[in-house]
């Protein structure tokens, strides 16, 4: 397999099918062989039964599923472990980021010029979007902590777009442990550790006004695993 796209799903039979329809329209483009893998994480809707259908209608499209809710970054690592591209990427469920990025990041892999492309948005184009003064400065919150405990030099880590050599994303997820929000730089903390060549590549994104992020809810842990990264390098959880 020449690509895999890794798409984390939780309860997302509402607004799944237009993602996957998209994907399918981007497939039929790619010059290669390509698996769209959905990691449903414990889903207790109908997500899983519409992959499947999905899958049924086209070979291309497959669930892995998880039998419990782990969380995104429990999702992710499974799909990308799962994956079996020379070439993996994981994106978002509500494609707010559109399929087109993949080529461009796809030739920085190939190329030889990165083995790790992470998404990077306009930080004003999302602050105009983004109605929540709440997720704004909970975003800064984070930004701030990881830049100051585990990742002081990429300029955006949680733009769901990241790609990967799949070397890269077997060894890099073989050790990473986070399954909340926190997944994302946990990841990126790894890669630029292993010695990986990070690359930040521009990425416009489509503002969906669904976001499954409630700051009281998720903040504090999220805070509280970006110290556990740190925690896990001193006690030599990742050596």
């Amino acid at each position: 397999m020449d690509l895999s796209i890794v798409v984390p799903a939780y309860n997302e039979e509402r607004r799944l099918q237009p993602t996957l329809d998209g994907w399918a329209a981007w497939m039929d483009g790619f010059d290669g062989s390509v698996e769209l893998v959905v990691s449903d994480d414990g889903s207790t809707d109908g997500t899983a039964a519409l992959v499947e259908r999905a899958g049924g209608a086209d070979p291309r499209i497959r669930l892995n599923r998880l039998p419990e809710n782990l969380g995104k970054g429990g999702a992710v690592r499974s799909g990308l472990l799962a994956a079996t591209g020379d070439y993996r990427f994981y994106v978002d469920a509500d494609m707010n980021i559109a399929p087109s990025h993949v080529g461009p990041a796809l030739g920085l892999l190939r190329g030889g010029v990165a083995d790790v492309v992470t998404g990077k948005r306009s930080l004003a184009a999302y602050a105009e979007t983004e109605k929540s003064p709440a997720r704004l400065a909970a975003g800064a919150a984070v930004q701030v902590t990881r830049r100051l405990l585990v990742l002081p030099v990429i300029s955006d880590t949680q733009a769901g777009f990241k790609g990967f050599t799949a070397d890269w994303a077997e060894r890099v997820f073989a050790k990473a442990v986070v399954d909340s929000f926190a997944f994302d730089i946990e990841v990126l903390y790894l890669a630029r550790r292993m010695g990986a060549r990070i690359a930040e590549m521009p990425v416009a994104v489509e503002f969906r006004d669904e976001s499954t992020f409630d700051v009281g809810k998720h903040l504090p842990p999220f805070i509280e695993d970006i110290w556990k990264v740190r925690m896990n390098a001193w006690r030599g959880r990742y050596d």
